[in-house]
């Protein structure tokens, strides 16, 4: 999968989120002005500064999109990435520490170089695995 496809759905997710909080603090707002009966104007300076206030708190509030860092991107594949360390390791714990290190340091560097996240994960982290084992030998 490429990696703008994921970027893409976080944007997507957080402007969402901010259209919902967005829609009620300007009802929230228009509420409080109607029930104070305030002048039009002061009232509709109000919304707006209730919506800029909004999405400001939603900016603060949300993280940098998945591309951001590479450990976010590689956040999804530790349950494999632990899984094929294990595979590897026949049950020694050192090992199977040595390998997950060195399948996310061949994976991050593979993914800084360009390269896609293929769907076949698992296959894929077999054969960082495989790479990883020529270096540790």
């Amino acid at each position: 999968m490429r990696v703008w496809v994921q970027d893409v759905k976080y944007h997507f997710a957080m402007a969402l989120r901010a259209v919902g909080v967005g829609i009620v603090v300007v009802g929230f707002a228009s509420t409080l002005g109607s029930e104070a009966q305030q002048v039009t104007d002061v009232r509709a300076y109000g919304e707006v500064g209730a919506a800029v206030l909004a999405l400001l708190v939603i900016h603060l509030f949300t993280a940098m999109p998945p591309s951001w860092t590479v450990t976010d991107l590689l956040k999804p594949m530790q349950r494999d990435v632990v899984a094929v360390a294990r595979e590897r390791a026949n049950g020694d714990p050192a090992r199977q520490a040595a390998y997950v290190e060195s399948i996310n340091a061949l994976a991050a560097e593979r993914i800084r170089n360009g390269s896609n996240i293929p769907r076949d994960r698992r296959r894929w982290l077999r054969l960082l695995s495989s790479l990883a084992e020529t270096d540790q030998t």
